[in-house]
């Protein structure tokens, strides 16, 4: 929404002199159309679960009402829901509103390479949420019904078995490879738009000295911080996108947990949270511990694995 106003405002009769002078801004246009792609597929996804419906809603609320007292709820609800979550959507628009303030300059090559990452990613993770869209669908229908492969997506072919049902959780694809593969792509979408304007712009990050890092000076104000660190501030929205999923994700494996105490707490030992290269650390060093071959017939039976990740698909 925010990304929108800002690639129109130079069209826009009250907007600032320089900006209606420098026309309309390909670099935040651009990004607008990336943005577009990004939210067809999160509206695509959101439909087919029927989250649209007015009485649905994200299955964690509920466990959080009935895990928190009524009126931290209610605290909660006003601080996060109602004020936060607008504050998080404004912060996801700041790198328009940068790239809209630097020079309007021709689009180049860090535009070409970070739209082509961006396309990649979201077709990473439309893969990752098909596969789980297709593992689920399987594991709650009865008897058990699984589309012809002509009919998944290309990267979502997998065959699932009565062995995938009973576990509980998906851990074949993408999800051998990252525990929320689906989450790691939406954060990296939002680090790629951070980056537009500060590798376009004329302006490189300027981090604080050593000294003013050590210098417990810089950490008694306000000022005396945003003097050392203020030049940081274009990487607040991947930042902050970072920090929301890592605490919606530390609270979605609680509740998994929960449910699954043998076979997910293994997942968590084997495969990392987002990146697959911790996944490929795990691999090894539970190789080293003796443990890998153990874990891997809990997670996916007797399937021999090949660089820290397992060769089902």
């Amino acid at each position: 929404m925010y990304t929108a106003y800002y690639a129109i405002l130079p069209l826009l009769p009250f907007a600032p002199k320089d900006v209606q002078d420098a026309g309309l801004n390909h670099r935040v246009c651009l990004m607008l159309a990336l943005q577009v792609f990004w939210m067809t597929r999160l509206s695509y996804n959101t439909w087919r679960r029927g989250l649209f419906a007015f009485k649905e809603e994200d299955y964690r609320w509920q466990i959080l009402r009935d895990n928190l007292p009524v009126w931290f709820f209610h605290i909660f609800h006003l601080v996060f829901i109602a004020a936060m979550q607008n504050g998080i959507l404004f912060s996801l628009g700041y790198p328009a509103y940068l790239a809209l303030r630097n020079p309007n300059t021709p689009l180049g090559g860090y535009d070409a390479l970070l739209a082509a990452l961006s396309v990649i990613d979201v077709m990473l993770e439309f893969t990752a949420d098909n596969q789980h869209y297709s593992y689920q669908t399987f594991k709650h229908s009865k008897p058990r019904i699984q589309k012809p492969e002509r009919e998944e997506w290309f990267w979502a072919k997998q065959r699932w078995s009565e062995d995938d049902a009973e576990r509980g959780f998906i851990v074949r694809g993408l999800w051998a490879w990252s525990r929320h593969p689906n989450f790691a792509a939406e954060q990296t979408f939002w680090w790629l738009m951070t980056l537009f304007p500060i590798l376009t712009g004329p302006n490189s990050l300027n981090p604080p000295t050593l000294q003013a890092t050590l210098s417990p000076d810089t950490y008694r104000s306000f000022a005396s911080f945003w003097t050392a660190y203020g030049s940081l501030q274009p990487l607040l929205p991947g930042i902050i996108i970072s920090v929301l999923f890592l605490g919606s994700t530390a609270f979605t494996e609680w509740i998994t947990s929960k449910k699954y105490p043998l076979r997910y707490p293994a997942y968590e030992r084997r495969v990392g949270m987002f990146s697959p290269i911790t996944t490929i650390f795990k691999g090894w060093y539970l190789q080293a511990t003796g443990e890998r071959e153990k874990i891997d017939r809990l997670l996916w039976g007797p399937v021999k694995a090949v660089n820290g990740a397992n060769k089902l698909d």
